[in-house]
């Protein structure tokens, strides 16, 4: 009853707020689900037309591009921006209501941006429709497991009509996991569960030690954020929770780009919010369909600091399978900082590092490439660890025979102020 309270009271506020969400969840319906009809993309192409005036007519970094094709325009990044701030800041917003967002990114460096009113608005609406389409609705118990900084905390009311429950990363002893469980498996209502993606390692893990069975649950929804979702904690989640898992591929300074769909590894594209390319790792020309390049998005409706031709510093694979919903990410890798070589000198996906999780006794793990052919795996162990040499000879499949692997047992691996861990760093390119 108290779900279905909060569901009328979240749209009835909205009513009386001009339906603002409304109508950007039922435009994002549209946009995403019928991309491909006419209709869209003449709509996707007028946001893309504004957003590009709007640029040159308000800030300093694009109106230099007022003759220039929209693919012609220059590809930005973190660093670009943050250097360049105020030339990106449009002068229509900077004296209006106006959002900050940070992220400290993966390598620790801040960033800092301002989203609009309506952009944010945008972004509660994507929030919605993508988590509807993983089984949840405003007004389910949603546990969610993430850093709870100042940046993140809720007002008590608006936690209390979005039914959050709060759990900070940091806290995945054995005995916050307990509790955590008993209160998923003790609730009544419908239930969500929205975390990043090492918290259900963490989980599984902790399951697996306590030999347990199915966990009695309502939970209506997974959904793994932040980081690259292992194959081990996406099947041990649907075996001791009985809900498949879908990954989300979302940015502090943006939203939520795409999300994996329940019946395979693709990802669903937000083509409602954003406009994404993928061109090349070494250059700004577009990369060969189904091949790997870096993930490239016009947030288009961010208008208090545009950012078009976005490199997210994130690798990925675009295909069209010729669907109404639009081309699909079907791959989604780490940064290329976090990938690796093979002693070949030969680009692998870091997504390696997750075969580790089937090595019994391994607590924590990172892997660090600290030359062209030298390795070093990071782990925190327990008493029943006992594989190192089966380790190393399975890696050397992957990184190369000549590959020198070193093992350094640590007592924990450190956290950076995402409250994430790093599970790959690549010295050797940097």
């Amino acid at each position: 009853m108290l779900g279905k309270l909060r569901y009328h009271l979240f749209w009835f506020i909205d009513c009386l707020q001009k339906n603002n969400i409304r109508r950007h969840y039922k435009e994002i319906k549209f946009l995403n689900e019928k991309h491909n009809t006419s209709e869209a993309q003449e709509i996707i192409e007028n946001y893309k037309k504004k957003l590009l005036e709007h640029s040159i007519n308000s800030t300093n970094y694009y109106k230099k591009y007022s003759n220039c094709k929209f693919e012609d325009l220059p590809v930005v990044n973190k660093n670009i921006i943050r250097d360049n701030f105020s030339a990106f800041e449009s002068i229509f917003y900077k004296r209006k209501q106006r959002f900050k967002v940070s992220t400290s990114g993966s390598t620790g460096t801040p960033f800092v941006t301002y989203l609009n009113k309506n952009k944010k608005l945008r972004n509660s609406a994507d929030t919605i429709y993508f988590a509807e389409k993983s089984g949840f609705r405003v007004g389910n118990k949603l546990f969610y497991i993430r850093l709870w900084d100042d940046q993140h905390k809720k007002l008590s009311i608006t936690s209390w009509v979005l039914n959050i429950v709060a759990h900070n990363i940091s806290d995945l002893r054995d005995v916050d996991i307990h509790e955590l469980l008993d209160k998923i498996s003790n609730s009544k209502s419908d239930v969500g569960f929205l975390a990043y993606a090492s918290a259900y390692d963490a989980i599984c893990k902790y399951l697996d030690k306590k030999k347990s069975g199915f966990v009695p649950n309502n939970l209506k929804s997974i959904i793994a954020i932040s980081e690259r979702l292992s194959d081990y904690a996406k099947n041990s989640m649907e075996k001791y929770f009985g809900v498949p898992v879908v990954s989300r591929y979302s940015a502090s300074e943006t939203g939520i780009l795409a999300q994996q769909v329940k019946e395979n590894n693709d990802f669903n594209i937000n083509w409602a919010s954003y406009y994404v390319e993928i061109l090349n790792i070494d250059n700004d020309l577009p990369a060969p369909e189904g091949e790997t390049g870096r993930i490239i998005i016009t947030d288009l409706f961010n208008y208090a600091v545009p950012m078009l031709r976005y490199d997210t510093g994130d690798l990925g694979t675009i295909v069209d399978k010729k669907s109404i919903n639009g081309p699909v990410l079907t791959k989604v890798e780490g940064r290329k900082m976090d990938m690796l070589y093979t002693t070949k000198g030969e680009l692998i996906s870091s997504h390696i590092v997750h075969k580790i999780c089937l090595f019994k006794g391994i607590n924590q793990y990172q892997l660090i490439q600290n030359d062209k052919n030298k390795y070093t795996f990071k782990i925190n162990v327990d008493k029943t660890f006992n594989q190192e040499q089966e380790l190393i000879i399975d890696y050397k499949y992957y990184l190369g025979n000549d590959a020198d692997i070193k093992v350094e047992y640590v007592d924990s691996i450190p956290v950076l102020s995402s409250g994430k861990r790093k599970k790959v760093i690549n010295e050797y390119i940097k």
